[in-house]
């Protein structure tokens, strides 16, 4: 390359030797500097803006989608939550239903044994009663058919104050 420029030429010179013309070379490049520059800013310019507007939707997108999953994550995990405590409420309030159905029994078992026994205490109190009082009865019957049968036996053999004397012993005999 020295011995080009040292020669005092054009240093483009060698290039004709090839079959290559620099003028056109340098329209040809001139071109494709201006239609590349002209594509740069109406079609790739344009077409990149788009792809990073779209880009940044997509971003946004994704973003968005993974916010939802973890708000859908917290509200599953806050739902199931609830459910496990609405599991242990439902079985706290069944367990007490259970203890206080258990204690109604329980009462309920107790008085009715109690009325069952107060029903007998009565009964038997209500039998002794009347068989006192058949007894009083019996005894006041007894006295008068001993004293009638005593005085019918006695009749014309003891005197009137012996008959009240004898009927006066067997009341007090049949009274104890």
């Amino acid at each position: 390359m020295q011995t080009i420029l040292a020669s005092g030429g054009n240093p483009l010179e060698f290039l004709t030797q090839f079959g290559v013309e620099w003028r056109l070379l340098v329209s040809q490049a001139l071109s494709f500097a201006i239609v590349t520059t002209a594509l740069y800013f109406f079609a790739f310019k344009p077409v990149m803006a788009m792809s990073d507007k779209r880009k940044a939707e997509i971003e946004k997108g994704l973003k968005d989608a993974a916010e939802a999953r973890e708000r859908l994550a917290s509200a599953q995990a806050e739902a199931d939550r609830k459910t496990a405590e609405a599991a242990v409420e439902a079985t706290k309030t069944l367990e007490r239903a259970r203890e206080e159905a258990k204690l109604a029994v329980e009462r309920a078992a107790a008085e009715a044994t109690e009325k069952v026994a107060e029903i007998r205490r009565n009964a038997e109190a209500q039998i002794e009663k009347d068989r006192q009082q058949m007894r009083d009865n019996l005894k006041a019957e007894l006295c008068t058919l001993v004293v009638k049968a005593a005085e019918n036996a006695v009749n014309g053999i003891l005197t009137p104050e012996q008959r009240a004397k004898l009927a006066e012993n067997a009341a007090d005999k049949l009274a104890e």
